[in-house]
């Protein structure tokens, strides 16, 4: 095997190990959410798209009021993509990771 040939193998290697801790840390953030996460209420401020070669991603941000009454601008982790902004949001927030939360359900008004 030659140089060039072991350069592209630790690439990947790399490559799936920082996918892997990536997936990790998700899956580890939303059982914390779930078990730890504090209700409350919010609106969807933005719906950002973010293509790239693998396609498009899009992020849902909404605003919230954390316990310490302070607003807080969060990504729902799991916020499907057809939320609007100004949408009432029925959601959790991590206690550490504010800025992490997760769509309990879309408020009717």
């Amino acid at each position: 095997m030659n140089t060039t040939d072991m350069r592209g193998i630790l690439m990947w290697v790399g490559f799936l190990a920082i996918f892997a801790a990536g997936m990790l840390f998700s899956g580890r953030l939303k059982k914390q959410i779930e078990e730890n996460g504090i209700e409350t209420v919010g609106t969807i401020s933005r719906v950002v798209d973010d293509e790239s070669r693998e396609g498009i991603t899009t992020y849902v941000y909404a605003r919230y009021r954390n316990r310490d009454g302070e607003e807080v601008e969060g990504v729902l982790t799991n916020g499907p993509s057809n939320l609007f902004p100004g949408q009432k949001v029925h959601l959790k927030y991590h206690p550490r990771h504010q800025m992490n939360a997760r769509l309990i359900e879309v408020l009717h008004e």
